[in-house]
């Protein structure tokens, strides 16, 4: 629930930034030594791969499954301070991961497993390195972290078969802490615009107890979980 809360207002922050900013924006000039310091804000979109190599999915009625992968998108809203810092927050989102453990099979029900990740942070980032279109940069990363697993009935039903009463999908929702660290460079191919690649390390802090559903369907990631997450990105600067 304080995930979910604090998940609406980053949106709701991001989005009155987005509404209020100008459609245009003057020419940020390059970080050169002699360039003067100017704070701007940036708008970055980004695609990659968010990967638990280490953790075990575990789901009643079947062995765990170790590792799992999934194509994640995310979104950052960044304000640079000066040639050196830069604050900001945005989310992740990764609906459908390639590796899954779906449920045994049942012999009167045909019920299937879903996964899906949604993060949300804030971010802090240090440029070590600023040439006049290259920059490359550390940083760290704190917010949280929701897990949702869905189990669902498939397939219609026959006659002869009892009626199911009730909704058809439940999901069981994990909220916990995240921590990381980040890497990352851009490189400036036109005025206000940068593509770039980021890597990031975190560490998700899950409650060691699963919750379960009315049928002991249980969430499939509990305790502390490593992750890595490598991207790459598009990003815009609005000069202020």
């Amino acid at each position: 629930m304080i995930v979910r809360k604090l998940a609406l207002c980053l949106f709701v922050a991001l989005g009155a930034s987005t509404v209020v900013a100008p459609l245009w924006a003057d020419e940020i000039p390059t970080h050169t030594s002699d360039a003067p310091d100017r704070p701007y804000t940036v708008a970055q979109l980004g695609v990659g791969l968010l990967t638990l190599p280490a953790a075990d999915v575990c789901l009643r009625g079947g062995p765990c499954t170790k590792g799992d992968n999934s194509i994640e998108a995310d979104f950052w809203q960044l304000y640079r301070a000066n040639r050196y810092f830069a604050i900001g927050a945005g989310a992740s989102v990764a609906l459908k991961p390639v590796t899954d453990n779906p449920p045994s099979p049942d012999p009167d029900l045909l019920r299937t497993h879903t996964r899906s990740y949604f993060l949300v942070e804030a971010q802090a980032r240090y440029y070590w390195i600023r040439a006049d279109t290259f920059e490359a940069w550390l940083g760290l990363t704190a917010g949280g972290v929701i897990v949702s697993d869905r189990y669902s009935l498939d397939g219609g039903q026959s006659s002869s078969d009892a009626a199911i009463i009730g909704p058809r999908a439940s999901t069981v929702r994990t909220e916990g802490g995240v921590f990381g660290a980040l890497l990352g460079a851009n490189w400036s191919f036109a005025p206000n615009w940068a593509v770039g690649f980021n890597a990031r390390y975190m560490r998700w802090f899950l409650p060691h107890t699963p919750a379960t559903t009315v049928f002991l369907d249980r969430a499939s990631l509990t305790d502390q979980q490593d992750a890595l997450d490598f991207g790459i990105s598009c990003s815009y600067r609005i000069a202020l």
